[in-house]
């Protein structure tokens, strides 16, 4: 933020930077300190019509002020002076306002693609408690079809009805 210092170095004195730099839509926003007794200063430019709105401006300081200068959103790069005049015109300072191209907007980062859950095809696989009977339904037919022992067989059905018997519980609650 440049400064403006009034009556630093004597009655009506006034010391400006030499530069500022601003770029388009952005504010030019000078501090004004007043060393000295409260005085009234004009700020005026006369050629910065392509870059701002701004021409002329009475202001009445007595310790601090801030004031504002908006820059167009569509200026060029390119300068203008700023004029500060206090003591009735008796004292001037003049300074360049140097209007920088506006910097590319560093492009945002891609959000990373969200990937869905992939379904997999296929029945999927039954709780244990359905499981369970199945595969010991599956080892006593086995057994039957190798022994030949019709107890097996019967075992092996019961088996698969507890099996039956189970899912459909399941499924119930």
């Amino acid at each position: 933020m440049p400064e403006i210092h009034l009556n630093s170095r004597g009655i009506n004195a006034i010391a400006v930077p030499d530069e500022v730099e601003v770029t388009p839509g952005s504010d030019l926003v000078l501090h004004i300190i007043n060393h000295g007794s409260p005085l009234h200063i004009t700020i005026a430019s006369s050629n910065s019509a392509a870059f701002t709105d701004f021409f002329h401006e009475n202001l009445y300081v007595n310790k601090i002020e801030e004031f504002s200068i908006p820059i167009r959103e569509n200026a060029c790069p390119g300068t203008f002076s700023l004029e500060v005049i206090a003591g009735y015109g008796a004292k001037r300072a003049e300074f360049r306002v140097v209007v920088k191209e506006r910097p590319d907007p560093e492009p945002a980062p891609e959000p990373e693609p969200v990937v869905p859950e992939v379904a997999r095809p296929g029945i999927p696989l039954p709780p244990a408690t359905v499981l369970v009977p199945c595969v010991i339904a599956l080892l006593l037919y086995g057994l039957w079809l190798m022994l030949g022992i019709d107890l097996l067989n019967a075992a092996a059905f019961a088996a698969l009805l507890l099996g039956v018997i189970l899912t459909w519980l399941r499924q119930r609650s």
